[in-house]
């Protein structure tokens, strides 16, 4: 093939690359499906229940919060299983559906911090949790310094 034949074949393929570098830069979604800010969700959370983890469309700042609190915690707990319904839903979870959800966190030593299912707006769940979770570290170092308890129970509450 001689030099100008070749021309047009690079030109060609040096444009297709081009257009297929912006597509990913700028619609990151067109390969492979979008991606929801909750895929970056700590792999020690789970969510359970009625209502799923897409359905909460959680914003990315509430990801990083989520998963701040439980980076934080993780030398204390191990697993974090969040359990929610929806009280009344009529399509999709706004900022004011009132859901109904409790926390689980499983500890090393085979016992677990509870809470008691308790009502929260969508809104106001993300630093609900975060709350919880640094209470429920709270309690469980105070209940680890007293070994002769520690032995007799298997499941916190509060």
């Amino acid at each position: 093939m001689n030099r100008s034949k070749r021309m047009p074949l690079l030109g060609a393929a040096f444009v297709l690359g081009i257009a297929i570098w912006c597509v990913a830069l700028f619609a990151p979604g067109f390969f492979g499906g979008e991606r929801a800010a909750s895929d970056g969700l700590s792999g020690l959370v789970s969510v359970k229940g009625t209502v799923s983890l897409k359905a909460l469309e959680l914003t990315g700042g509430e990801v990083m919060e989520i998963n701040r609190a439980v980076q934080e915690h993780s030398a204390l707990f191990r697993q974090i299983d969040l359990f929610l319904d929806a009280k009344t839903v009529s399509g999709r979870i706004e900022g004011d559906t009132i859901l109904v959800w409790a926390m689980v966190l499983e500890a090393d030593g085979d016992c677990e911090v509870r809470s008691w299912s308790r009502k929260v707006e969508r809104a106001a769940l993300v630093s609900q949790m975060v709350h919880y979770m640094q209470k429920a570290a709270r309690e469980y170092e105070e209940f680890r310094k007293h070994p002769d308890v520690t032995r007799n129970f298997k499941c916190i509450y509060i």
